[in-house]
């Protein structure tokens, strides 16, 4: 399965443990009930349920949620049985592994929105696979800097700027998870790329991702907690420790709930280069299940993603409590959503769609293991990429 991305932010004493199974007792319904399925954060949890709430106020058909976690695991196991929701919310990335493994119901003639005349490009691009319509979205995302007010004036514009205040503040400089998606920016960031879906080319041994990762060794990794694991990183970023992090908009309102006062800003350019991260198109999927739905179940899950996807009051208020950028029409460009969304939206400009082919699905995790060995072993960054390389074209074949 794909990549995940959104930890689970774990607060002093599990305070602050977001995306539980609350009052359910069972994780698949198996009744044909419209059930839909996210892993969204204590916070983010809180402004969905509003919206949910809403929507079922005047829904002919109520539709119920559930927060899962490992939802890649949970869906693996759910879908092919005929179980699990109606409905989940995650980024496009998963869309083509999802369609080759049959999990998904195409909405082409079910939805009365013209995607291209609703969302922008790069969101309608995101949701349709092979000529299907296998969902709708309402948000872009990807990761940017976090900064501690209290420690940090001014955010850095470069590496360099961040790496004198990283040595003059706090226990560590940066809290930065140490997986392929998060490292992304720097990766690409000296005009490598680490899978090329429109030109079907690995890119993850070439010069530039290895001068990419001896970036991350030397001026990123040796400033933080020498950890990979989000939660550790997430941890001394919300404890106080470390002037900065990079983290996504889902953590912003749980690191501020900790009592942080968070500044977010643009990625950093390094010296010669040019943040690249992988962006997301966060989109409420549509499942397999939909093909035997009862004629309510279906209409009403359908109406639901054309109702939160187009709802100017949705994504307005996810934009202003949770800096998620809008990918409706009539709200992007709105100049009330505040500085954390235009931050995030310039990161987002500096960046490049996660690919969703099926083919990516095999170098997350022989890129993660190179990481791994490069910052946690002291390995060669272009001998470990060189393998990782090896592998995956293996795997292609």
């Amino acid at each position: 399965m794909p990549m995940k991305r959104r930890p689970v932010l774990k607060g002093i004493g599990g305070a602050m443990a977001g995306a539980t199974l609350a009052g359910c007792t069972s994780m698949f319904s198996g009744d044909g009930s419209a059930e839909l399925w996210h892993e969204f954060t204590d916070s983010e949890e809180e402004t969905f349920d509003g919206h949910l709430e809403t929507f079922n106020e005047d829904a002919d058909q109520e539709l119920d949620a559930s927060g899962v976690s490992s939802m890649d695991e949970q869906l693996e196991t759910a879908l092919p049985a005929n179980d699990g929701p109606m409905s989940f919310t995650w980024a496009h990335d998963w869309i083509g592994v999802q369609h080759e493994n049959g999990n998904l119901y195409d909405g082409s003639d079910a939805f009365d929105v013209d995607l291209e005349g609703t969302y922008t490009e790069a969101a309608a691009d995101a949701v349709q696979w092979e000529g299907n319509v296998y969902g709708l979205p309402y948000a872009a995302e990807t990761v940017s800097l976090m900064y501690n007010k209290d420690m940090v004036d001014e955010p850095p514009e470069t590496v360099s700027e961040m790496v004198d205040i990283m040595e003059r503040e706090g226990e560590y400089g940066i809290g930065y998870p140490g997986d392929p998606y998060h490292y992304s920016a720097y990766l690409q960031g000296f005009g490598g790329v680490l899978y090329d879906e429109d030109a079907d080319e690995l890119g993850v041994d070439d010069d530039a991702v290895v001068e990419g990762l001896e970036l991350i060794r030397d001026n990123i990794y040796e400033y933080s907690p020498n950890d990979l694991e989000e939660d550790t990183n997430l941890s001394v970023f919300q404890d106080g420790q470390a002037p900065f992090a990079v983290t996504g908009p889902w953590n912003l309102g749980d690191l501020r709930d900790a009592g942080i006062d968070v500044g977010v800003a643009p990625l950093p350019a390094p010296d010669g280069g040019e943040p690249t991260p992988f962006t997301g198109i966060q989109m409420w999927y549509l499942t397999s299940r939909l093909e035997e739905a009862d004629d309510a179940v279906h209409d009403a899950v359908l109406d639901w993603a054309e109702w939160y996807t187009t709802t100017e009051d949705v994504a307005t208020t996810n934009a202003q409590d949770h800096a998620t950028i809008p990918v409706l029409q009539s709200v992007v460009g709105n100049g009330d959503l505040g500085d954390d969304v235009g931050a995030f939206s310039q990161t987002v400009d500096m960046g490049m769609p996660m690919p969703a082919s099926k083919k990516m699905d095999a170098v997350w995790d022989p890129v993660e293991s190179a990481l791994d060995v490069v910052l946690g072993s002291g390995g060669d960054p272009r001998e470990e990429l060189e393998n990782a390389a090896e592998q995956i074209r293996d795997s292609w074949k």
